[in-house]
């Protein structure tokens, strides 16, 4: 069991701007007032949203200008001389053949797969949490910075890949739905525009619609696997020698030999096995199935998207795709939101790390009675008067007090307050 309290949270997804709150006296405390409609833009004022904007800067030094914010969303273990991010030289003849046609710079992510099997020790549960919400969120940043310097902007085609692996790992294609679903839910309750998200029986052509059911999704997922493999399966594939051979994929390989001793260990994929040693070699046998889907699929997204950014939540050399992660830290390249769990500091920042590490000092917060993230325990979340607290992408926090009506205390002014000087940014309104 967890030494953990339990708080809950309330389920407001609206986005909120991030504009920076000035800490003042707590006579002088300003609030938002409550929310109202945003009047209806008119056509004109939509056709002049819509209208091209022709960028004056001549391409090739706005492609620069561009990869240098790529650039630093990344985290590589090895760069040139220069510190570059050694992919780089590979991209820039694609962003600026975008920025020629004054098009949208589309960047392709396979990621967020499904949660670990390992819930007793390592994630909180089934279904997104804060930290696909973290995720989402500096994926959306990354666009909004290049947007600010050309403005038809970019966007992140998010193919959830958990259909590749769940098989091999014991996780059943209904609960990858599950998860994507939600996923999906997400990026639309937050408005998220420049993210789009597409699935493997898509880009096979096997399903030709962007929604599907539950039960046509689980239909196609075996088909999908074996359609995958039968295209872009390599015969005669070495994966062995092919791990002494490719730097990169060597990396994948070892990480999930480490990660999987942990996330298999309640599977029903190495439930059979007698002893340690038998379960090893079981999780590396299972590591190496999972390098040869890994490139099959990665052969599938070079051929629908053969002008796009490769991202990658792996760690890399750089030479081929950019590593993103997703939830930086400061002294490592941070774990995937569904490999860990996330905790927010006092400060609001945020750590990942397994469940099983947030033992002391830390509350579990839940937001629709679903276990959502660990937050360190402090009296200055337990306000007078009835509060949610939303943490959210960069160190800001969103304050909102359910009942208008009520005066806040001179108690809650001072922990607002305190609250403000912490974080980057603050905000308080109402639900």
């Amino acid at each position: 069991m967890l030494a953990t309290n339990l708080v809950r949270a309330h389920a407001h997804l609206d986005f909120v701007s991030s504009d920076r709150a000035a800490l003042v006296p707590k006579a002088r405390v300003l609030f938002l007032p409550k929310p109202h409609p945003v009047p209806r833009k008119t056509d004109d004022a939509l056709a002049q949203i819509n209208t091209p904007v022709i960028c004056p800067v001549p391409a090739q030094l706005k492609a620069e200008e561009v990869m240098d914010i790529v650039e630093g969303y990344g985290y590589h273990e090895r760069t040139t001389a220069a510190k570059e991010w050694l992919g780089r030289s590979s991209f820039i003849p694609r962003v600026q053949t975008h920025i020629k046609n004054n098009r949208t710079i589309p960047l392709v992510l396979p990621a967020f797969p499904m949660k670990s099997n390992n819930r007793m020790e390592k994630v909180l549960g089934a279904l997104p949490d804060l930290g696909e919400e973290l995720g989402l969120a500096r994926l959306v940043n990354l666009c909004g910075d290049i947007k600010a310097v050309y403005p038809p902007g970019a966007i992140v085609v998010i193919v959830t890949d958990g259909i590749c692996y769940n098989d091999l790992t014991g996780i059943s294609d209904a609960e990858v739905w599950d998860y994507g679903s939600r996923l999906r839910d997400i990026a639309t309750e937050k408005r998220y525009g420049c993210i789009q998200f597409n699935r493997i029986m898509n880009l096979l052509g096997l399903y030709c619609r962007e929604k599907i059911s539950k039960s046509e999704y689980v239909k196609l997922c075996g088909v999908s696997r074996a359609e995958l493999h039968r295209r872009h399966g390599r015969p005669g594939f070495d994966v062995d020698g092919f791990l002494k051979s490719n730097e990169d994929y060597l990396r994948t390989y070892n990480g999930y030999d480490k990660f999987m001793k942990i996330d298999l260990k309640y599977s029903p994929a190495t439930k059979d096995c007698p002893g340690p040693k038998q379960y090893k070699k079981r999780v590396k046998t299972i590591a190496k199935a999972m390098i040869v889907r890994g490139v099959e699929f990665a052969e599938l997204l070079r051929q629908v998207y053969p002008d796009s950014l490769r991202l990658s939540i792996h760690p890399s050399s750089g030479q081929t795709k950019l590593s993103c992660p997703l939830i930086p830290q400061i002294d490592s390249f941070s774990m995937s939101p569904w490999h860990c769990s996330i905790a927010v500091k006092l400060d609001g920042t945020f750590l990942t790390a397994h469940k099983s590490s947030y033992r002391q000092n830390f509350d579990l917060v839940e937001k629709n009675g679903q276990p959502y993230f660990f937050r360190e325990s402090s009296p200055l979340f337990k306000w007078d008067v009835e509060v949610e607290f939303e943490h959210q992408y960069e160190q800001s926090l969103v304050i909102r007090q359910k009942d208008p009506n009520e005066q806040l205390s001179d108690s809650d002014l001072d922990k607002l307050a305190h609250l403000a000087i912490k974080h980057k940014t603050v905000k308080f309104d109402y639900i």
